[in-house]
This record gives structure tokens, C-alpha cells and sequence, in this order.
């Protein structure tokens, strides 16, 4: 893994939206490549994430389950997630959040995690940060397959290639996967039934060359879940084993014109993005067996452009117009076909940012970004960011300041808890760090010190004899701007190679996020399911002849899973070993061992998480 990004690394087009390498971004950057992604052999999306500065991850059980991702102590809905340049948060989830449960790594290229608050470039939503994903894309012919086998039946297998004919470029992956899985309540707490899991997805990428200055730019992507979940029956109505299960399908695709005229200033790209969410739980002992129907649909209409105005400035700017819409229903003994709850908004915005670079190794961007919403107004949110590498470039300063926002949800505003009086969320994130590099390349360095405060943070409220305004016509509760959050913490990383062949990682994170809302019973509390510390330890050495062995250690601190404090989530230390032996140059034998000391853990009380786990499979390319 490097810790931190290369100066060198690819020009960052999706995460940063500005036209600036990572060694030139003052925002906070970590990005996992190919070859990272392979090393490391775990299917899981979150167990990547999980080992990077300033993430955690919480899950309601093993894999399929709903899982959230924090950055830096804020909400797991207030990360942004973009696959392939398109936003897939649900916008018919109660918090328009991303569930991370059911995504896997199959075709996954690279995956960038942008720290902060990043409404800048991407608008709402994007107050923690923005987690963007880039799977294979359209080049040279090549192939890739892996097929596995492990613990509780589990298999995994995939494969991505690309080819190009011609004007017209290709890149495609397909995934599969299934396991017999674990209890989502915890079989330490007693739980026996396994909830199982089966996902399979598919992601297409391609490019035609129409003029050798434009271009048809096409993306697809489709997810789909199966899984057992475990409920709250009578009479105890308390976590336990239930039959229920849940079905998830999410669907995305872009589809544009990209314009660059051949040894021109500028760059543009205009086009339209579509997402859709389908969600279905069902409980065979219920008639009907259908107890939640949910469909979230996002719309979206962008135009994004750069330009090179000077040898010492760019620009970058956009515009779009989104329309969000739900669909969601209750069936019951009562009313087997309930007619379904819908709502729609439009989002409309627009941002213009520049990049100057007025000295060698001086880099600064800054731009400002607008916002209307059909319901609540609008908002404005700037940005700034310098990055200064003096002399040699061996050392790099950093720093940013940003505002984010998050408009109120479809369900926060018109579901039967709405408040339609609701203003979105704002915050208010700084950074500041440096970067080094050290014995000829074989030292790296990086700490950042970050803040973020934000203010009228939605929060579902009880309306039993409360007073509150928003309560009037809301006798069971409703949302309303009543919290206030702050975190700040340091996020430090060691990488080293110390010996031909032998890479070491570490990364650390202490971060402090606390309830701030002056006046109420769990004012300066910390806040639930943010560990104070976590830590990653990642070693791998490769022989001479080829094979390799691979170990990760990680740690996260005790934490809280409510509010007031009450309820402890243990602390944990967990180790997994991998190894690989390559056979020839296009396959390779792998296999590892996660959680090896078998260690009862939870990220959310009552829920279990993987023990002991065993897998091992072929790798081939082509």
C-alpha cells in the first residue's frame, strides 16, 4: 500500500475534480492501486477501507449486511460514494447513504479516498468525504480471472479484461459470489442460524472515437444482493435468529460526449447519469411475505469542463441538475397492497475552481460552488487547498479549508416522520500535514492534524409530550436540525522498504468526535461507533524466485454503540496472513487465513462479525 501517494501517481480526475496530480493536492489523499488490491486478496471493499487513516466501518452482521463507512467521526451518509464518475447513494435510504455490505473488488482498478468536506467539487452530501471507485476501463487487450474457495462454503470469482478495435475501446468486468455466511446476530450472544449471502454484478465501460476531438463516453454498472437478516420477534422484541431476508439491486450508467480538440486548452464533457436502488425484504412466516418495498432513483444532467488558461493556471467547472425520487411501501396482513409513498426533488448546481501554480513545487486550488434545492433554498459552499514541495521534493507541506453541505432526504422531509421545514446539513473541515520522503525512496512519512464541526445536523426526535414546533401532526416522532457534532484528531503513516522485496505500511488514526448540541442530556458525548484510536499494520516480502507472504494487523479502540455512552463495543486486535506462488507467468496460486486467532469482535452491538476464516484460489492473466 503506499503510504502516502507517490508524487508521481496519476493525474487524479475523480475524487479531487480538478486537473492536479497527487503530490500537488492539499487535500488529504489515499489511494489503493491494482497491484495493492491483489496483494491484500480480500473480496470486501470495507476490509480495504477499514485499513486506511481515518476510516471506520460498522456492520450489521457479516457479509451482505448493511455496513456504513465513517470518515473522520462523520455519519456513514455523509460519505459520497462515485463508481466510475457516477454518485450511487440511495436516495431512498432514510440518509441517502451508500450500503458498502454487498461491493466487491472484482474489476475494481483503483479506489481513491479523499478526506473532508468536498461539496466543492461534488455537492451534497460529500461532508465526511468521498470514496470514488474507477473499475476497468477501455486499453490494450488484456485479461484477468480469479476463482476461490473458502470457509463456510464460500466462493468468490471474477474476472475484467479490455480490448480495443479500431475507434472503438472496451473495458468489462463480471463478479460472483456467495458464502453460507454467519449469524447477523451474534453467535456469541447465543445465535446459531447462518445468513447467508449471494451477490453477482457486472460493470461495462466504453469509448468510440466519433472525430479525433470528440468521443461517446458509455458506463454500466449492476449490483445485486441476496441475503439473510435476523430481526427483533416477539415477545422479547430483541435482536435474534429470524428467517427474514433482504434483496438488493443497484444499477448505474453514464452516457456523454467527451469534446477535446487535439493540442487544445480545454477539455469538456457533457452528459447524463442515471441511479437506481431497488430494495425488498421479506418474512416467510408473514402474509404477505413482503414487509418493506423501497425504490430511490437519481437523475442527473452535467456538463463538467477544464481549462488551460496560462502555463501557471487552470480551471475547472461545472454544472448539473439532479432529480431524486422515491417509492417506498409497507405491505401488512392489513393491507397487503398498500399503494406506495412518493416523493421527488431537484438538486441544481454549479462550481468553478482554479488550480495556479504561481512558484515551483507551489500549487494552490480554490473554487466555489452553488447549490439550489426545490424545497429548502439554496447553499454555497467555497474551498481552498495549497501544497507546497520546496527544493528537492523531498518534502511536501499541506493543507485545505472547505465547507460541505447535505440537503435533507426525500424520507426527512415528506415520509410520514417529514419535516418539510428541514434545512440541510452544513460543515466546516480544515487539514494540515506534510509529506516526506526519505533514504533515496525507502522512507515515507505523512501526518495530518484535521478538524470538522458541523451544524444543524438531522436527527430523528421523539414527539412524546415534547413541545417541539416540528412535532405538531407527528404523535410517533419526526427529523429535525438538532445536533451539532465536532471531530478532530491526527492521522499519521509510515511506509518503508527496508530490504529488496520487503514493504511495510503503517497507518494510525486518534480521533475525537463529540455530540456538541448545547442543552441536551449527551452534550460533549462521544459519538457512537467511532473508535478513539485505530491502527493498520501491513507487511509483505517477496522471495527472489517469486512467491510471496503477507501479514495485516489491525486495531480499533473501545467505543460506544449509543448516544449517552452506555453501551461498549469492545476493543480489538485482529490478524490475518496471506501468501501467493506464482506458477509460470500467467497464473498464480494464493491463498490466506483472516482473523487468525479467532477473535470475537462486533462494530455494532449484537451483531456478529467473521471468526476464523480460511481461502485459497488461482489468479490468471492473459
Amino acid at each position: 500500500m503506499p503510504v502516502p501517494v507517490a508524487a508521481d501517481a496519476p493525474i487524479i480526475v475523480t475524487a479531487a475534480r480538478a486537473p492536479v496530480e497527487a503530490g500537488e493536492l492539499g487535500a488529504s489523499l489515499s489511494v489503493l492501486l491494482r497491484a495493492d488490491l491483489d496483494r491484500l486478496q480480500t473480496p470486501a471493499v470495507t476490509d480495504l477501507l477499514r485499513l486506511l487513516p481515518g476510516v471506520t466501518v460498522s456492520a450489521n452482521g457479516g457479509r451482505g449486511a448493511f455496513a456504513a463507512v465513517r470518515i473522520r467521526g462523520a455519519e456513514g451518509d455523509q460519505t459520497l460514494v462515485v463508481i466510475d464518475g457516477v454518485r450511487v447513494n440511495d436516495p431512498a435510504a432514510p440518509g441517502a447513504g451508500y450500503d458498502f455490505g454487498g461491493l466487491l473488488a472484482g474489476g475494481v482498478e483503483r479506489i481513491e479516498l479523499l478526506r473532508g468536506p468536498q461539496s466543492l467539487a461534488w455537492g451534497s452530501q460529500a461532508i465526511g468525504g468521498v470514496v470514488a471507485i474507477t473499475t476497468r476501463a477501455p486499453g490494450a487487450p488484456e485479461l484477468n480471472a480469479r476463482i476461490e474457495g473458502g470457509s463456510r462454503a464460500s466462493v468468490y470469482a471474477t474476472a475484467d479484461g479490455s480490448a480495443k478495435a479500431g475507434r472503438l475501446g472496451l473495458g468489462a468486468s463480471v463478479t460472483y459470489g456467495r458464502t453460507d455466511g454467519i449469524s447477523a446476530a451474534a453467535e456469541a450472544r447465543g445465535a446459531t442460524e447462518r445468513d447467508d449471502w449471494t451477490g453477482w454484478g457486472g460493470t461495462l465501460r466504453a469509448t468510440l472515437d466519433l472525430t479525433p476531438a470528440l468521443a461517446l463516453d458509455a458506463r454500466g454498472r449492476f449490483q445485486a444482493s441476496r441475503f439473510g437478516i435476523d430481526g427483533f420477534p416477539p415477545p422479547r422484541f430483541q435482536l435474534a435468529d429470524t428467517p427474514e431476508r433482504s434483496r438488493q439491486d443497484e444499477a448505474s450508467g453514464f452516457l456523454g460526449l467527451a469534446f477535446a480538440p487535439q493540442g487544445g486548452p480545454s477539455r469538456h464533457l457533457l452528459g447524463a447519469e442515471l441511479t437506481e436502488v431497488d430494495r425488498r425484504t421479506t418474512d416467510p412466516r408473514r402474509t404477505p411475505s413482503a414487509t418493506f418495498l423501497a425504490t430511490g432513483r437519481n437523475l442527473r444532467l452535467r456538463y463538467t469542463g477544464e481549462w488551460r488558461l496560462a502555463p501557471w493556471l487552470e480551471a475547472s467547472f461545472g454544472a448539473e441538475r439532479e432529480r431524486s425520487r422515491l417509492a417506498t411501501a409497507s405491505p401488512s396482513a392489513f393491507d397487503p397492497d398498500p399503494e406506495r409513498f412518493r416523493a421527488e426533488a431537484t438538486l441544481t448546481g454549479g462550481f468553478v475552481q482554479a488550480v495556479v501554480r504561481p512558484l515551483p513545487g507551489l500549487t494552490a486550488v480554490a473554487g466555489v460552488r452553488h447549490d439550489a434545492h426545490s424545497d429548502f433554498g439554496g447553499a454555497t459552499t467555497p474551498g481552498v487547498s495549497l501544497s507546497f514541495a520546496p527544493g528537492d521534493g523531498l518534502w511536501r507541506l499541506k493543507a485545505s479549508w472547505g465547507e460541505g453541505f447535505k440537503a435533507p432526504t426525500l424520507f426527512q422531509l415528506f415520509s410520514d416522520f417529514g419535516n418539510p421545514g428541514l434545512r440541510p446539513e452544513r460543515a466546516e473541515g480544515w487539514d494540515a500535514g506534510f509529506e516526506a520522503g526519505l533514504a533515496e525512496g525507502q522512507l515515507r512519512l505523512a501526518a495530518t492534524a484535521f478538524g470538522r464541526t458541523t451544524r444543524d445536523q438531522i436527527d430523528f426526535v421523539s414527539c412524546f409530550a415534547n413541545p417541539l414546533p416540528a412535532c405538531a401532526g407527528r404523535p410517533f416522532g419526526t427529523y429535525d436540525n438538532v445536533a451539532r457534532t465536532r471531530a478532530r484528531g491526527v492521522e499519521a503513516e509510515v511506509g518503508l522498504a527496508p530490504a529488496e522485496g520487503l514493504a511495510v505500511s503503517f497507518a494510525y488514526t486518534f480521533l475525537d468526535a463529540r455530540n456538541r448540541a448545547r442543552g441536551t442530556a449527551n452534550f460533549d458525548r462521544l459519538l457512537p461507533r467511532r473508535p478513539r484510536h485505530t491502527a493498520a499494520l501491513v507487511a509483505d516480502w517477496t522471495a527472489p524466485a517469486g512467491w510471496s507472504l503477507g501479514m495485516t494487523l489491525s486495531h480499533a479502540s473501545e467505543s460506544f454503540d449509543n448516544a449517552s455512552n452506555s453501551r461498549r463495543i469492545p476493543d480489538r486486535v485482529l490478524l490475518d496472513l496471506r501468501g501467493a506462488v506464482p506458477l509460470g507467468d500467467r497464473l498464480e496460486l494464493y491463498g490466506r487465513v483472516t482473523n487468525v486467532t479467532d477473535t470475537v469482535w462486533e462494530t455494532a452491538s449484537f451483531y456478529g462479525q467473521p471468526g476464523r476464516e480460511f481461502a485459497g484460489g488461482v489468479r490468471a492473466r492473459f
